[in-house]
C-alpha cells in the first residue's frame, strides 16, 4: 500500500494509484477502523452488492441490444463467473465498482444513441470521469464512445458530435482535479497516473518474456518514467521481431490463460473464459435486430486491450474490464448454438425464457 500511494523516498505522494477506491477504503476504515475484520467483512459485503448490482445492470443492457432470453442467460452467467465471484470476495480492490461503472456506461451510451440529449450526455461521461479514477486503463473510452456514435448515427452526425463534445469535456470535468494533481507533481501536464513507461519497458527489454515476472534487467527500479519510456521505445527500434514476437504472446496470454495461474481458480477462470470468448464470437455474428450495441461492445473489445498487447498482462484482474462484454456477446451465442444442437429441448424451455418477450 505504501509503495503505491508514495515515492520512494516516502516523502511525497505518487501519481501511480487512482484515487477514488482508495478513498472509499478510507471511509471503510475510519468507520470500522483500519485494516480490521470488521472493516474486511464491510467491504467485502460492499464489493458484492456492487456485483450484485451489475447483475441488474448487465440485464438491461443485454436485454436492449439482445432482448429478454438473452439478458437472463448473461445475468446468470455474470452471477455464476468465477472472476466476479473471487475478485468480489477474495481480493479487497476496485474490480467491483469498475466493471459495474464500465456497463453503466455502455448502458447510457445506447440511451445517448437513442434520445442524444444532454443531460445523458453528461451522467454518461461523468460516469466515465469516475472511472478513469477508479481505475485508468479503459481511458480509450473518451474516445470509442465519440467515435461509435458518429460512425452508427450518420443521419444524426452533427447533434452526436456535439453530444459527444459535451461528453467528453463532462468525462475531462470529472478527472479534472486529479489531472491537475497529477501535473503539480510531475511538472508536466497528464491525463491519469503515471507508469506507462515503466511497463513498457517491463514488457519489451533484452529478457522480457511476455507478462512481468522476469524483471528487466535493471531490476525496474530507480529511474523515472520518461527514462523507462525511452529505453522502451529504443529497445522496440532496434529489435522488432523481438517486440511482434512478445505481442503475440500477449495477445494470446490475454484471450486464454494469463501466466502463471498462480491457483486452480485463476486457471478455471482462465478455461471458463476461453469458451465464454469462443460463444461471445459466435453471437457476435448473430447480431439481432439491434446490431448497433453489438459494434459498440465489438469495437471496446478491439481497443481496450492493445495497451497490454504492447506493454504487459500480469494478473487476470485487469482483464475483468471486458469480461462483462464477452458475457453479453456469449449470451446470444449460447441460445443460437443451443437452437443448433437441440431443437426440441429450446421448444419445451423456449415458454419459461420467453415468458416477458
Amino acid at each position: 500500500m505504501e509503495r503505491n500511494t508514495y515515492t520512494l523516498d516516502g516523502s511525497s505522494a505518487a501519481t501511480i494509484t487512482e484515487p477514488l477506491y482508495a478513498f472509499t477504503v478510507a471511509a471503510f476504515f475510519y468507520v470500522f477502523g483500519p485494516f480490521t475484520t470488521s472493516a474486511a467483512v464491510s467491504l467485502i459485503i460492499f464489493q458484492s452488492l456492487l456485483c450484485g448490482l451489475n447483475t441488474w445492470v448487465l440485464f438491461i443492457l443485454t436485454e436492449r441490444i439482445y432482448g429478454t432470453l438473452e439478458a437472463r442467460v448473461c445475468s446468470l452467467l455474470f452471477a455464476l463467473y468465477p472472476a466476479s465471484i473471487f475478485l468480489a470476495v477474495a481480493r479487497i480492490g476496485p474490480s467491483s465498482l469498475t466493471a459495474l461503472l464500465l456497463c453503466l456506461i455502455l448502458l447510457l451510451t445506447l440511451i445517448l444513441f437513442e434520445h442524444a440529449r444532454t443531460g445523458w450526455a453528461i451522467l454518461a461521461g461523468s460516469l466515465t470521469g469516475l472511472l478513469l479514477l477508479t481505475g485508468s486503463h479503459p481511458l480509450s473510452l473518451i474516445g470509442i464512445i465519440p467515435l461509435w456514435l458518429l460512425w452508427v448515427d450518420k443521419n444524426r452526425r452533427l447533434r452526436m458530435f456535439l453530444v459527444s463534445l459535451i461528453f467528453v469535456a463532462s468525462a475531462i470535468f470529472v478527472m479534472m482535479p486529479w489531472a491537475v494533481r497529477n501535473s503539480l507533481m510531475l511538472g508536466r501536464p497528464t491525463m491519469s497516473k503515471t507508469g506507462l513507461g515503466s511497463m513498457l519497458w517491463k514488457g519489451n527489454n533484452p529478457v522480457a518474456t511476455g507478462y512481468t515476472q522476469v524483471r528487466p534487467p535493471d531490476g525496474g527500479l530507480g529511474r523515472g518514467d520518461d527514462v523507462y519510456l525511452q529505453m522502451a521505445t529504443s529497445w522496440i527500434g532496434d529489435n522488432p521481431k523481438d517486440f511482434a514476437l512478445l505481442t503475440m504472446k500477449r495477445i494470446l496470454y490475454f484471450w486464454t490463460v494469463i501466466p502463471p495461474a498462480s491457483s486452480r481458480l485463476e486457471l478455471l477462470n482462465g478455461l471458463f473464459f476461453m469458451v465464454v470468448t469462443a460463444l461471445g464470437v459466435f453471437g457476435a455474428f448473430s447480431p439481432g435486430e439491434r446490431a448497433e450495441g453489438v459494434w459498440l461492445l465489438l469495437l471496446f473489445a478491439a481497443i481496450f486491450p492493445i495497451v497490454f498487447y504492447v506493454t504487459v498482462i500480469s494478473n487476470y484482474r485487469y482483464r475483468f474490464y471486458i469480461e462483462p462484454v464477452m458475457l453479453v456477446l456469449a449470451s446470444r451465442g449460447i441460445p443460437r448454438l443451443w437452437q443448433r444442437v437441440s431443437p426440441p429441448a429450446v421448444s419445451f424451455l423456449s415458454p419459461w425464457f420467453c415468458r416477458s418477450r
